[in-house]
C-alpha cells in the first residue's frame, strides 16, 4: 500500500508538472499606439486600428482599463486571461480619432501625456485643453504622465532628470487637476537614478517597453507595453498566443515617414516593434 501510495503521489506531480508546462500562463498584454491615420513611422491608420478592436473582441480578448490590470498586479495576482489595455502615447491631437473609436465601442483606455507639449497654444499638433477636457468627460479615460520634456537627457543627467519629474509632475496637476501614479519611461529608457526620481515624486507604477505579457510576476516599477502600430493581425494573434515562432516568419511591410514627431523614427516590420516611445 505505501508503494502504491507513493506511486500515486509521484504521478499526480508529473502531472501537475506537464500541465504547468503545456497549459498557458493567465497574463494580459499592454498594447500601445502613438498617432492615428497620418503618415508616420509611429502611426496606424483608423482602419487598422479599428481591425485591432474588431479581432480582440472576436478573439475573446477583454479590454480592460489600466486601473484594474495594476490593482492585480500590485495584490500578486493573475489579471483576466488574454485580458489587453490600450495606452497611447505622446499626445499627438489624432489621438481624438481614436477617442472616437474608443468610446463609440465603450472601451477604456490610457493617454501618457507629455507635459511640455499638452495643452501648450503653440503646440498645435498635439492635444489641447479643450481635448483634453473632451476626453476627461468620458470616464473609461485614464492620464499618466510621460515625462515633461521627453527628453533623451533623462537618463543621462540626475539634475535635468530632478527638474524634468518636477515640472512634469507640476503641469500635469495644472493640465488635469490632480495627480497621477502612473509613468511611462520616454523611449523605454530607464535608469536606476531616474527611477528612485520618479518613485520619491509619487509614482507608482513605472512602464518600460518589453515584448512580456504582464502577470502576477510582474514588477510595479517595469511593466512592459508593446508597441502595437505596425502589428498585423496574424502578428498580433501570435503576439497575444505568445507564438514565438510565428513572429518569426512574418515578413516586412513597408513605411514611410513623412514629418517631425516627438518621438524616434522606426523600421515598419512584421515584428513587434521595440520602441515604445
Amino acid at each position: 500500500m505505501r508503494a502504491k501510495g507513493l506511486f500515486c503521489v509521484t504521478s499526480l506531480a508529473t502531472c501537475l508538472l506537464f500541465l504547468a508546462q503545456v497549459l498557458p500562463v493567465r497574463a494580459a498584454t499592454i498594447l500601445v499606439y502613438h498617432s492615428f491615420g497620418v503618415h508616420t513611422s509611429m502611426s496606424i491608420s483608423l482602419a487598422a486600428f479599428e481591425a485591432q478592436l474588431d479581432f480582440l473582441e472576436k478573439n475573446g480578448n477583454k479590454v480592460i482599463g489600466i486601473d484594474e490590470l495594476v490593482r492585480d498586479v500590485a495584490a500578486g495576482q493573475n489579471p483576466p486571461d488574454g485580458a489587453v489595455v490600450i495606452a497611447i502615447d505622446d499626445g499627438w491631437a489624432t489621438v481624438m480619432q481614436a477617442y472616437e473609436v474608443l468610446k463609440r465601442r465603450n472601451l477604456p483606455f490610457t493617454l501618457f501625456l507629455p507635459m511640455a507639449y499638452t495643452a501648450n497654444p503653440y503646440c498645435k499638433a498635439t492635444l489641447s485643453q479643450a481635448n483634453i477636457d473632451t476626453i476627461k468627460s468620458y470616464p473609461k479615460a485614464t492620464f499618466a504622465d510621460h515625462s515633461f520634456s521627453h527628453s533623451p537627457k533623462l537618463t543621462k543627467s540626475e539634475d535635468f532628470a530632478r527638474e524634468d519629474v518636477r515640472k512634469s509632475h507640476e503641469r500635469f496637476r495644472q493640465v488635469l487637476g490632480y495627480d497621477t501614479k502612473y509613468f511611462a519611461y520616454p523611449y523605454g529608457a530607464v535608469s536606476e537614478t531616474y527611477a528612485r526620481l520618479l518613485r520619491e515624486a509619487g509614482y507608482e507604477y513605472l512602464f518600460v517597453t518589453g515584448d512580456s505579457p504582464v502577470s502576477a510576476t510582474t514588477k510595479i516599477q517595469a511593466i512592459p507595453r508593446i508597441a502595437a502600430h505596425r502589428l498585423s493581425l496574424p502578428v498580433l494573434a501570435s503576439v497575444l498566443r505568445g507564438h514565438a515562432a510565428m513572429l518569426a516568419k512574418a515578413k516586412p511591410a513597408p513605411a514611410a515617414p513623412t514629418d517631425k514627431t516627438l518621438v524616434s523614427a522606426t523600421k515598419a516590420a512584421e515584428v513587434i516593434p521595440h520602441n515604445v516611445e
